[in-house]
């Protein structure tokens, strides 16, 4: 019967220990991330809210979400920093030389597309009696 009031125990304990553990990591992590907060940053609220962090005092953020347009949040708010993106093909620009040869390549595509679908249509033919009364 002891044996069992153990194991309850030790049991519990460790229950207790695990919750406690999770949760005073994840404040931890929150805590470093409001510190870590900087004036330009992209950030998420706990809401899904993105904007840019326009002012900072020690208990609230400053958000400009669209031009013109600044919202007032407590640093609990933000739910985390979003990273900077990575450049992709459509947010780079491209030189002059650049530019020309992605107009030739496309100009090339589409000639070479419009030729295929030429090439590929049969005479049209009626597809039903009725349209082939109205031909013929």
């Amino acid at each position: 019967m002891s044996l069992i009031l153990i194991y309850v125990v030790v049991f519990g304990a460790l229950m207790i220990f695990m919750t406690t553990r999770g949760r005073k990591k994840q404040a931890t992590q929150a805590q470093m991330m409001q510190s870590a907060l900087v004036i330009g940053a992209d950030v998420r609220t706990i809401g899904g809210l993105v904007g840019t962090v326009v002012d900072l005092t020690d208990e609230y953020v400053l958000i400009e979400t669209t031009p013109g347009v600044k919202l007032k949040f407590t640093k609990q708010a933000i739910a985390g920093v979003i990273p900077p993106e990575a450049p992709d093909a459509f947010g780079t620009e491209l030189t002059p030389a650049e530019e020309q040869a992605a107009e030739e390549d496309s100009a090339e595509q589409s000639a070479a597309q419009d030729a295929d679908e030429t090439a590929a249509e049969p005479a049209a033919q009626p597809e039903d009696a009725k349209d082939q009364q109205k031909v013929g």
